[in-house]
């Protein structure tokens, strides 16, 4: 089942600053990146659900100029059930 995308107003400052966090070189592609896996994450998002922070959260790779970054994103399915809504947007953090 496909639901309709909805960012709350955190994620959007979440994302706004990651985004910024790039060389501005790696933003556009990394806004692309997230907007698709995004999408993709609205059309199937229970299989892919781990726990973070108490909500169901998606981790996700992609690449700016050849660097890898690794985010994820938290998000809820709404009550009446037609819409994901992402509730946060973070950088993972991997220990070496």
């Amino acid at each position: 089942m496909s639901y309709a995308l909805d960012i709350s107003d955190e994620a959007t400052e979440d994302l706004s600053v990651l985004i910024e966090s790039l060389p501005r070189s790696q933003r556009a592609d990394a806004i692309e990146a997230v907007e698709q896996e995004f999408q993709r994450l609205s059309t199937n998002p229970l299989p892919k659900a781990r726990l973070y922070f108490g909500r169901p959260a998606h981790e996700f790779v992609f690449k700016t100029e050849g660097i890898t970054q690794h985010w994820g994103a938290t998000y809820r399915i709404s009550e009446d059930e037609t819409c994901l809504v992402v509730t946060h947007v973070y950088k993972v953090r991997h220990s070496i």
